[in-house]
């Protein structure tokens, strides 16, 4: 059985792999990513967020099976919060509509096993509330200070997604919808 699948950051790395995977076994898929994807959108701002759900939907024709929210930049700047954090949950959070027309909905997002490694608990608590320009500007803070504090800018990104994902996935809106939510934490890839 054919399905539709959703896959963020679809031009390279793992969303590029996962992409071929889904298409070799006769998937529909739906690629999002800056360049080289069917739907192109920057998800590092909150306008390219929104043109990538609206594009989306009407890619879709309004429904879809299974959204990877994978799209992820491991640079130790701000534009990697909003991508890793703010990017997934929109994307999550923007097509979680289109997946209640699927029988059997899916939603997943690639978090790390960097989610494990000690955070900057400033940028953490304001990834964590959800403060898009306090994160940023935080993370910019880290990387003025080198590397060493900015490299706590993506673990940090990752572990707030891991936080997001095991708050939000008993709610109604996700297992009371029947929606699966997960993440999956690779390693070093």
């Amino acid at each position: 059985m054919s399905r539709t699948y959703l896959v963020t950051g679809s031009a390279s790395g793992i969303g590029a792999a996962t992409t071929a995977l889904l298409r070799e076994r006769g998937h529909r898929v739906i690629g999002v990513d800056v360049h080289d994807a069917e739907v192109v959108a920057d998800l590092s701002t909150a306008e390219g967020r929104d043109a990538m759900v609206a594009a989306v939907t009407e890619a879709s024709g309004g429904t879809l099976d299974a959204v990877i929210a994978n799209a992820g930049l491991a640079t130790s700047t701000p534009a990697t919060v909003s991508v890793n954090y703010f990017g997934a949950l929109a994307t999550l959070e923007g097509l979680r509509p289109l997946l209640a027309g699927s029988s059997a909905p899916r939603a997943v997002a690639t978090a790390s096993m960097a989610s494990l490694f000690p955070p900057d608990e400033e940028l953490l608590e304001a990834l964590i509330a959800h403060d898009e320009p306090a994160a940023r500007h935080r993370a910019g803070q880290l990387e003025a200070a080198g590397p060493e504090a900015a490299g706590a800018i993506y673990g940090t990104t990752k572990r707030a997604l891991a936080r997001w994902i095991r708050r939000s996935a008993p709610t109604p809106e996700w297992a009371g919808a029947g929606i699966p939510l997960n993440a999956i934490a690779p390693g070093v890839v």
